[in-house]
């Protein structure tokens, strides 16, 4: 059995598990990505109110990278 087969056996046994990695990474992504586009474009002025948006964005930004890197190295 060379590689290439005991890789590719691997992943077929296991398809449901690369599956929900894949898109639990996906998700997290998407979800860091959005949320980075709205806080850093520009529209967005510099009112109390807009001030504290982009706090709890930033603050669920950093909250998602923590969690992404634990479920990364646990996976």
């Amino acid at each position: 059995m060379t590689f290439r087969q005991l890789a590719y056996h691997n992943v077929f046994r296991n398809r449901r598990n690369y599956a929900a990695f894949f898109l639990a990474s996906v998700f997290s992504v998407m979800v860091f990505f959005v949320c980075s586009m709205f806080i850093f474009h520009p529209l967005f002025e510099k009112d109390a109110l807009q001030l504290l948006a982009i706090r709890g964005m930033m603050i669920a930004e950093v909250v998602l990278y923590i969690f992404t890197l634990f479920f990364y190295f646990i996976q």
